[in-house]
């Protein structure tokens, strides 16, 4: 029966137009996925600030002649100021009697922090609510909100779409992403932004997941390959869309409206993108799956779709008798299950891991090599567009587990390469963090293929969305990792990060090769694929 069903996904995919449509619908939510990933870099912009004296304001003093009477400068240079502090002195006298006298006046003071502060403009988040100075730990927040988010919303899409279906959850993803985007731009609240935040990533998550799961489970051979390496251009699209938008669009509120207003077009993805009919059949709705799969190809047609198999019929009583609820954490223990899935999703996890960390450790390396925010966002999209690019003709003459394996090995000698460049040479050091983003987001994209390819429909998005949950875990630690081991010396984080993945490379050769092979749809049908071994490594 799922032979049948295989030959007309098989079908299905050869029709190009249709390939390319169902390509545009399950893809263009990871642009909106970019732009709210990387909206923090322009939300969090900080302009100059020094310590407001509003009684001197109200006096009409400008504000230099404030920073004048008020601002110490910093020990290793006259020309800096301190920013969190000023000059205990007694201001309301000074108002009275006008800047003139206060300068010929000043007498030595302590210092103490800020009440109040200043700033060159007002425009971001940072202003909105102070996070400057002791509050500087509150900007990091907002984006480890939206992480947490993602890795929230891999945990439970993962299952919701395992157990509800890939377009139930899709659908649900959706709504709280057009729910949330825009109430972020309109909360004037800390706490209440933070929350919207993370409700962002938990759709962004989980809308990601299931329309990557529909797009492998509805696409066969090449097609598959290169329409699942081609949905993550979404990605550098939406990077170098944001840059281009945040350059015209500075205020952080109008910002945020111009980013998340078009999201209401995923309308138009809920209501036209299909279920799997993999998954359909996988949970004994047999007839429901024909009918699906009839409306894709109209040839889909089989005698007995009207009536249930007997082992479907149990599948569907069998999960009926469990209770979602156990189900649904059914759905998480059965990763582990055997010997041969533990070592898969262990080996799953670790790739997740590697890359989750290694790309923002580069990102925020990266981010400090060079001033212009717009263009290095840009030019991080165009890295990523090209990488996705190069694993099209990689994957198509290069099977999955040696492309995995030497974009992991090879992202590991870049990062460790850094050793050796000296600080100063700031062009040769972004041209290798480059070389380094770009090995990263092509490992992504392939690994994302691979780990798809591990699993059987029954648990699929489970183990891909639970791997790209621990990706989020490694993107949460990695400002960790650069502000503290990185105050230790700057080569740590990306030595670090070289170490690991040339680890992870070493693990991948250790899984069976997947390019050419039917996807396992049952737990059965995984006794008949190859299983991880040591003597892997030899086999490629």
């Amino acid at each position: 029966m799922v032979d049948k069903l295989d030959k007309y996904i098989d079908s299905y995919s050869k029709e190009w137009y249709q390939a390319f449509l169902l390509l545009l619908m399950a893809g263009t939510p990871g642009i909106f996925n970019a732009i709210q990933i990387s909206s923090y870099v322009f939300l969090v912009d900080k302009p100059s600030y020094w310590c407001d004296i509003p009684v001197l304001k109200a006096a009409g003093w400008s504000d230099q002649m404030l920073l004048n009477v008020s601002t110490p400068h910093q020990n290793y240079s006259s020309n800096k100021i301190e920013e969190c502090s000023y000059y205990d002195r007694n201001y309301s006298l000074f108002a009275k009697n006008g800047y003139n006298w206060s300068m010929n006046n000043l007498e030595t003071a302590s210092s103490k922090p800020c009440q109040y502060y200043r700033y060159s403009n007002r425009e971001s988040v940072v202003t909105e609510w102070d996070l400057v100075c002791d509050n500087v730990a509150k900007k990091s927040n907002i984006q480890a909100a939206i992480a947490f988010g993602k890795f929230i919303g891999g945990l439970l899409f993962g299952s919701i779409s395992d157990i509800y279906g890939r377009k139930f959850a899709f659908n649900l993803a959706a709504l709280i992403y057009m729910f949330s985007g825009p109430s972020a731009a309109l909360m004037d609240s800390y706490v209440l932004f933070l929350i919207a935040r993370f409700l962002i990533g938990v759709a962004g998550s989980g809308i990601y997941e299931s329309s990557y799961t529909i797009l492998t489970e509805l696409t066969s051979g090449k097609t598959r390959t290169l329409l699942c390496l081609l949905m993550n251009m979404a990605y550098p699209i939406g990077y170098v869309l944001l840059s281009i938008i945040a350059y015209y669009v500075r205020p952080w509120r109008m910002l945020l409206l111009a980013l998340s207003l078009p999201m209401f077009g995923l309308l138009i993805q809920c209501w036209f993108l299909p279920e799997s009919p993999k998954w359909l059949m996988s949970q004994g709705r047999k007839r429901q799956a024909w009918e699906v799969m009839t409306k894709l190809v109209p040839s889909a047609v089989h005698a007995n779709k009207d009536d249930d198999d007997e082992d479907m019929v149990e599948i569907r009583k069998s999960k009926k008798s469990q209770g979602k609820c156990k189900e649904f954490l059914s759905t998480f223990t059965t990763l582990f299950s055997t010997w041969d899935l533990s070592a898969k999703t262990s080996i799953s996890f670790s790739c997740g891991f590697v890359c989750g960390l290694s790309y923002y450790v580069i990102a925020l390396n990266g981010d400090n090599i060079t001033a212009d925010r717009y263009i290095y966002v840009a030019l991080n999209g165009v890295v990523e567009g090209l990488a996705y690019l190069s694993t099209i003709p990689l994957l198509l003459y290069v099977g999955r587990k040696i492309a995995v394996s030497g974009l992991f090995f090879a992202s590991g000698i870049l990062q460790l390469a850094l050793l050796t460049i000296p600080q100063e040479n700031a062009n040769f050091l972004l041209i290798v963090a480059l070389l380094g983003k770009f090995c990263v987001s092509a490992v992504f994209s392939v690994s994302l293929l691979y780990i798809s390819e591990l699993y059987p429909t029954t648990i699929r998005n489970t183990g891909l969305g639970t791997s790209l949950t621990i990706s989020q875990i490694g993107s949460v630690i990695a400002p960790y990792v650069v502000e503290l081991l990185g105050a230790k010396a700057w080569y740590i984080p990306s030595t670090v990060c070289g170490v690991l993945g040339i680890f992870v490379s070493s693990l991948v050769l250790m899984l069976p090769e997947t390019k050419g092979t039917v996807l396992p749809d049952t737990l059965e049908d995984m006794k008949i694929t190859r299983s991880v071994k040591f003597t892997n490594c030899c086999k490629f």
